[in-house]
């Protein structure tokens, strides 16, 4: 499930699908998936650039399928927290609210 759900959503933002822009809850991943996600579409975006989309589209199943494997489903939580270290600054400019 992992390895589908991964890449379907890595090659659905490679395309600039109007979908590629859910979050990770609405994609139905957990934390581990989508940091798997975010990874691999890192590379699979460099790969594009070098090679063209399908090799981006071959790295994608290489990559999530090996890094699913090794995770072990990678289904650890799916609560919307990440350590401080990890949390995303808005690029707009702008900075997140405090709670």
């Amino acid at each position: 499930m992992c390895t589908d759900l991964v890449s379907y959503w890595v090659k659905e933002a490679l395309k600039g699908s109007k979908w590629a822009g859910l979050d990770w809850e609405q994609k139905g991943m957990s934390n581990e998936q989508y940091a798997i996600h975010d990874e691999v579409l890192v590379a699979a975006r460099t790969e594009e650039r070098r090679d063209g989309r399908e090799a981006a589209f071959a790295l994608t199943d290489r990559e999530t399928r090996r890094r699913c494997e090794a995770a072990k489903g990678a289904t650890g939580s799916s609560e919307n927290w990440r350590p401080p270290s990890e949390q995303r600054v808005p690029t707009s400019g702008s900075q997140p609210s405090s709670p």
